[in-house]
């Protein structure tokens, strides 16, 4: 697989080859599949697209050593993001499902925002990185980032991912801020809300780690959250889900956060207001057509 994808990138880069401007998916069936079947290395036994990811995440990331967009792959998350006049504040969702929401926030505050589907992809970041780029964002000024996660392990792990892809492609200095804690309800909202944190043996490290994480933070209402013992003395976590707290709590929450991270010159109203005004003018004509 390693040696297909280098193959391909040098094709690209010498101008052997057009850049691919396709899915990783479609290059798996282009490219990769039907190699592993001329050889009888197909398998159903595991996910060798899964594999192909990883293997771009090794070249990309782990080794350093080449970009997506030296193939020209398509990001299939790329209308769930976008880089604000107030670029260098990021609020972000581990679901798709907020997208909305964070589109609401953008149009309003005009930050950035990221939908990361679950899980965050090096590719969906670089690109992202790379249109911060293209916004003549200084790469190297602070960084405030607000995160709507699930308030458990996992979520948090996929937070610090995307805040470690974030790093990988130059921004250092970032502060990020979790809107989803305990303290954005009351008492009885989360004992109504709470749900156990999914316990194995794979997760054990990981579930510890978590809970010596959030005793730092000093959360009012974490003792609402705190492990339990059941009736066969094993040991219940808790956590909450992104949509435990509601859009219009989050929003006001924001109200107070984001404003003093916005930026004030001259030039950047002057540029929120004609683009206010141009999207004005687009829907008054389309009013007009329709």
């Amino acid at each position: 697989m390693r040696n297909i994808v280098w193959q391909v990138r040098e094709r690209i880069l010498t101008k052997e080859k057009p850049p691919l401007k396709e899915l990783v998916r479609t290059f798996w069936y282009m490219y990769i599949k039907p190699t592993l079947a001329r050889v009888g290395a197909l398998t159903h036994k595991t996910d060798q697209y899964d594999q192909l990811v990883d293997t771009l995440v090794f070249l990309t990331k782990e080794q350093d050593l080449m970009h997506y967009k030296d193939i020209g792959f398509r990001d299939d998350n790329r209308f769930n993001r976008k880089v604000g006049l107030n670029a260098n504040v990021i609020l972000f969702s581990e679901k798709v499902g907020h997208q909305d929401f964070l589109a609401e926030i953008a149009e309003k505050y005009q930050v950035s925002i990221l939908a990361l589907g679950g899980q965050p992809s090096v590719m969906n970041i670089e690109y992202f990185v790379d249109d911060l780029k293209k916004h003549g964002v200084n790469l190297r000024r602070s960084f405030f980032l607000f995160s709507i996660v699930d308030y458990d392990t996992s979520g948090w792990i996929i937070r610090d991912a995307f805040i470690d892809d974030l790093v990988h492609y130059g921004i250092k200095n970032i502060n990020c801020v979790d809107l989803i804690n305990p303290d954005m309800l009351s008492p009885d909202e989360i004992l109504a809300a709470r749900y156990p944190v999914p316990i194995s043996e794979n997760m054990r490290k990981k579930n510890t780690a978590w809970l010596r994480e959030i005793k730092k933070m000093k959360y009012n209402n974490q003792e609402h959250l705190d492990p339990k013992k059941d009736r066969r003395g094993r040991k219940i976590i808790y956590g909450l889900e992104a949509e435990s707290v509601s859009s219009k709590r989050l929003e006001e929450k924001l109200d107070v956060l984001l404003p003093p991270f916005l930026g004030k010159n001259e030039r950047l109203l002057k540029i929120m207001s004609l683009e206010k005004l141009n999207q004005s003018l687009k829907d008054l004509i389309l009013f007009k057509l329709t």
